[in-house]
């Protein structure tokens, strides 16, 4: 039988590999918090979960407890197939599948270990960025550590010391930037640095309609507040071993969890050298820019676009779509 196809404003989505707890976690926060907040601002959401590694029981359980999003459509749990041995096949595999079965417009990116914490402040801004973004057909936003609960926009790289952004939990992307890594042969080769690479793929495409955003880093590593449940810096499991990483034995002090990717692997240098400095660069590990690609491209703009502050003057009110 045919899968139907389903149109969302928004689709979240989730690889995961082989984290129980802390998947299921996020999803009670989708579920509770962060989806109805967009959903209270006339926003259609469906969270899209490519789930590897996982024992078949725990995948059953997870369907029982979430079977009102799964048939509604707001949840899509999809098991991969077969193993993966690279981080960029899996994102490009997983879009892949969340093309064929979801028309949306804007994708927002989660680890598995992200944690919202629903608050009226919070939520507010939420529902005002996604606006932001759709109505301002920005590129892609790259959600910021902030110590305040206001919304701001700054340039999406720091001309002083560039950096392609990490998705740092959430990276917000146009569906063409999701098009253009797909139509992209090289970028399913990545042993590391995917998220990197979307963020360069959708900056040279428009550094203009790229943005900073902070305000709404109410996800576990980008709290306002001390997180209680005090995650460690490093988590068992998920994509390290995808590099061959053992927890606490394999810790490489030079080069972190990912060191034996970026000695070894494929890289964002590897795919990108016009964008990304190389192994011989300091900033090499945390996604450097060359010189001569932020001369081309530019920074960005420190606010947001005519269109989205037009926007924003018209949906000043938490609940207002």
């Amino acid at each position: 039988m045919a899968t139907t196809r389903t149109f969302h404003d928004i689709a979240i989505v989730v690889c995961s590999r082989g984290r129980e707890d802390l998947l299921t976690r996020l999803l009670d926060d989708i579920d509770d918090g962060f989806a109805p907040a967009l959903a209270a601002g006339g926003l259609s959401v469906c969270t899209f979960v490519y789930a590897q590694a996982y024992r078949a029981p725990f995948l059953d359980g997870l369907r029982q407890r979430f079977a009102a999003p799964l048939a509604s459509g707001r949840l899509i749990i999809v098991e991969a197939a077969a193993p993966h041995s690279r981080i960029g096949d899996v994102f490009a595999t997983a879009t892949a599948i969340l093309h064929a079965r979801v028309d949306y417009r804007l994708a927002i990116t989660m680890d598995d270990d992200s944690r919202y914490r629903a608050a009226p402040d919070i939520d507010a801004n939420l529902r005002q960025a996604a606006h932001d973004f759709l109505d301002g057909e920005a590129r892609a936003f790259s959600i910021k550590l902030g110590q305040a609960r206001t919304l701001e926009y700054t340039p999406f790289v720091d001309p002083e010391g560039p950096i392609m952004p990490f998705k740092e939990k959430m990276l917000w992307l146009n569906r063409s930037v999701m098009e253009q890594a797909l139509d992209w042969p090289a970028f399913a080769t990545l042993d590391v640095g995917e998220d990197a690479v979307l963020a360069a793929l959708a900056w040279r495409g428009g550094a203009e309609r790229c943005f900073g955003v902070f305000g709404i880093a109410s996800f576990l590593h980008l709290a306002f507040e001390a997180d209680e449940e005090g995650a460690a810096p490093s988590l068992a499991g998920g994509y390290g071993e995808l590099v061959a990483f053992v927890e606490g034995r394999d810790h490489d002090p030079e080069l972190g969890k990912y060191g034996k990717a970026f000695r070894g692997g494929v890289v964002p240098f590897s795919v990108m050298p016009d964008i990304f400095v190389g192994p011989d660069h300091p900033h090499h590990t945390i996604s450097g820019i060359r010189p001569e690609a932020l001369a081309r491209y530019g920074v960005g703009r420190a606010s947001a676009p005519d269109a989205v502050l037009a926007s924003a003057a018209t949906q000043s009110s938490p609940g207002s779509p």
